[in-house]
């Protein structure tokens, strides 16, 4: 019976091991050589000659993302192929290229006074901030759906 519980309890604590993130993920700070090509790529179209303070890449056990932030505090986070999915101007208005025509169309159309300041692509839909703080939600395609709550 003693030998029962040993086991559980053994087996317990690698569960828990397993389980806890901060165990299994690691955050290295890297060099913006790094980084995969199309992120590289992304960063010379639309934020070239900003100058960058970080570069970090974020191992977790069944993912890799990599984050990369400017001296001007704009962040930008990427999937493991470099494709991006999240940037945050941390208030700063950010260049709409590299955004879907109809949300920067959307945008200026209905809130002229307004900048985006981050936004975030999710699996099935856009999040989008302006400068006035509302929040936006658009589908894939760039249809708007709803102002997010």
């Amino acid at each position: 019976m003693k030998n029962i519980k040993r086991v559980f309890a053994g087996l317990l604590m690698v569960v828990a091991m397993l389980g806890s993130q901060s165990i299994l993920a690691k955050d290295v700070v890297i060099t913006k050589a790094e980084l995969p090509k199309k992120a590289s790529t992304f960063i010379e179209t639309y934020f070239k000659g900003k100058e960058i303070s970080l570069v970090e890449k974020d191992t977790e056990l069944l993912s890799t993302s990599y984050k990369v932030r400017f001296v001007d505090n704009i962040e930008i986070e990427f999937d493991k192929s470099g494709e991006w999915d999240e940037v945050d101007g941390n208030k700063s208005a950010l260049p709409t290229g590299f955004i879907l025509k109809p949300i920067v169309t959307y945008v200026k159309n209905n809130y002229k006074d307004t900048s985006i300041v981050k936004i975030e692509k999710e699996s099935r839909k856009y999040e989008v901030k302006l400068s006035n703080g509302l929040e936006l939600e658009f589908s894939k395609a760039g249809e708007f759906k709803r102002i997010d709550q």
